[in-house]
């Protein structure tokens, strides 16, 4: 157990003597299976999970089948935090294993706990809450307003700045199906928007990894 202090995100914040304690409890470590349904919509939130190893995707489904992809979590991130203190909490979408997972169990009164001796830890678990509510504002964003050509072209201008790639080629991290998972529409549809970017030339290159802007 105690390769886990080693995880970057809110466990670094944490004093020996609070790990300490917190390992003699024995805590719980839930493993999970790529594309396990780790948490389904609107079931109920009683516990955050700490990402150990593995990557998550944070999905809603609509009436009509379609995925959207909200939000892909990796090592060092929080599960759940932003919810257990909440009047309802209960997860507003799935959460499903990206990759094998291993994820370590938080009750709420060890959370308080750390919080009320260590101002490191809740000023890390106050970012914790605010970064997850502007990821789904961004979200919201991305499918609500504008064609899908325009929230492709602003997604990749982020991407860029993030990346900092001076000669606009950008690296994708994602495949195409997710891609087209944050945006809520078909993989073909992407497809399709994709290749008439590339023959309007608002894209020079185009493969399954790499993307050059204008």
């Amino acid at each position: 157990m105690a390769i886990l202090k080693e995880n970057k995100g809110m466990l670094s914040t944490l004093t020996s003597g609070q790990w300490d304690t917190f390992i003699q409890k024995n805590p719980n470590i839930k493993t999970c299976t790529k594309g396990q349904v780790i948490h389904l919509e609107g079931d109920p939130c009683t516990i955050a999970e700490y990402i150990l190893e593995g990557h998550l995707h944070v999905k809603r489904y609509d009436r009509e089948g379609r995925t959207l992809m909200i939000e892909r979590f990796v090592s060092g991130d929080v599960i759940g935090a932003n919810l257990i203190f909440s009047s309802k909490s209960t997860y507003p979408m799935s959460i499903i294993a990206q990759t094998d997972c291993r994820l370590l169990q938080i009750d709420p009164q060890t959370l308080l706990g750390w919080c009320k001796d260590n101002t490191f830890f809740l000023c890390a678990l106050l970012k914790e809450i605010s970064d997850k509510a502007n990821v789904l504002i961004s979200a919201v964003n991305k499918t609500s307003t504008g064609t899908l050509r325009e929230k492709l072209l602003a997604y990749f201008e982020e991407i860029l700045e993030v990346q900092g790639n001076t000669d606009r080629v950008i690296e994708l991290m994602v495949t195409k199906t997710e891609l087209a998972e944050r945006f809520g529409v078909a993989r073909t549809s992407l497809s399709r928007e994709l290749h008439r970017m590339a023959q309007d030339g608002l894209l020079i290159q185009l493969d399954s990894k790499r993307i050059k802007l204008y």
